[in-house]
């Protein structure tokens, strides 16, 4: 019997090649060290043409190792007009069923330009194949990679711990509480491609607008992938506000554009909208408590809120756990608190910035270092620095 192929997808604008190096790198690393996979596999990198032109020297490089290198034309349209990057996932699905891929012993690990993998994602993709009774399998990601303890990073954190919410939710029958992630997934060919991911104009929640696909279309056949993916959070706190506020755009155009998403679906993203913009004003009470004092109403409203801050402290300590072990550099915890609060603060002020201001292309931040490592670790080796 033929054994199953896993093609591994990197699907990126192609501007932050050292990043997409790394993520393919990884891979090759991983899939040579890692026996008895039982799947043979091939590698995509799905790219624009001004990104291609950024590194065109690496991303042949890159094409010697055997990576096949796709620049999606600038002249491809998708039937219902689709832009962004469901535009480039969708020419690379179109592109597996004219050579015959789009079959059920094929299944599509999708990247993001930054998403490395180790042993043990291969070895979670190998079991979730074996299995076949699941079509999509998602899993969670960690963020330690040049992993420095600054407010961006330490906000990442809580970003691994609410990936148990996600995955809980994920395989209820209707995800009441949402949540898909773009990356770090692996769907079956046949069953993504015959879904696809065109939509009409621009959709940037194209994971989102995908996960309500096949929710529909096939019910509840979402299943745990185990294994880590290994990733990086933003360098800056500028561009941690800038990512933010692409994701709160995403949110409010799957709430108020996107007929595909189905009306109690819709209800859990407004709640998760308004419980997101309540955080700043809550934020604001809470320091206005010091101040002026509230009676009886914040011994009742004082009893909730302690809920909160012990879950978003719960939030810091076990994501950091999550990540002890791939983190190298080491930070007080006084140092680790006053970054995490940093941290928090721009998410709570994101949504509210997001109202103010529009999303641009800066919107997709940075995500090769500024300055290379003085000593870089070996491409594929999910460790920080």
């Amino acid at each position: 019997m033929r054994p199953p192929t896993v093609i591994f997808q990197v699907t990126a604008i192609g501007k932050n090649p050292r990043s997409l190096a790394a993520a393919v790198g990884s891979v090759l690393y991983w899939i040579r060290r890692t026996p008895r996979l039982t799947y043979r596999h091939a590698i995509w990198l799905v790219i624009e043409p001004e990104g291609y032109a950024t590194a065109p020297a690496l991303y042949e490089s890159l094409r010697r190792d055997g990576v096949r290198v796709l620049v999606v034309p600038k002249e491809y349209r998708t039937p219902l007009g689709t832009t962004g990057k469901a535009r480039a996932l969708q020419f690379a699905s179109e592109l597996r069923e004219r050579h015959g891929l789009s079959v059920p012993t094929v299944w599509v690990y999708h990247q993001d330009e930054e998403t490395c993998v180790g042993q043990d994602t291969l070895q979670g993709i190998a079991e979730f194949v074996r299995q076949s009774r699941r079509y999509i399998g998602t899993g969670v990601i960690l963020y330690p990679i040049d992993w420095s303890g600054s407010p961006s990073h330490m906000q990442e954190l809580t970003r691994s711990y609410d990936d148990f919410r996600v995955l809980d939710s994920m395989m209820s029958p209707e995800n009441p509480t949402s949540g898909f992630h773009g990356s770090h997934f692996l769907a079956r060919a046949d069953v993504e491609d015959t879904i696809g991911w065109d939509a009409r104009g621009y959709a940037p929640a194209e994971d989102l607008l995908f996960e309500a696909r096949v929710r529909r279309e096939l019910g509840s056949v979402f299943g745990l992938l185990k294994g880590f993916a290994y990733e990086k959070g933003a360098f800056s706190l500028r561009d941690q506000l800038k990512q933010r506020r692409r994701w709160v755009h995403c949110v409010l155009h799957a709430i108020t554009r996107s007929p595909e998403v189905p009306r109690r679906r819709r209800a859990g993203l407004v709640y998760g909208a308004l419980s997101w913009f309540s955080a700043l004003p809550s934020v604001a009470v809470l320091v206005a408590s010091a101040f002026v004092h509230y009676g009886p109403l914040l011994l009742v409203t004082g009893v909730f809120t302690g809920f909160i801050w012990t879950s978003m402290v719960l939030a810091y300590v076990e994501g950091y756990r999550l990540h002890h072990r791939y983190v190298t550099r080491r930070q007080s915890i006084p140092r680790l608190a006053l970054h995490g609060i940093l941290g928090a603060l721009v998410d709570v002020t994101a949504p509210w910035y997001a109202l103010a201001t529009r999303p641009s292309g800066g919107d997709f931040i940075p995500k090769d270092r500024p300055v290379p490592a003085a000593h870089p670790t070996r491409a594929g080796a999910p460790t920080a620095s």
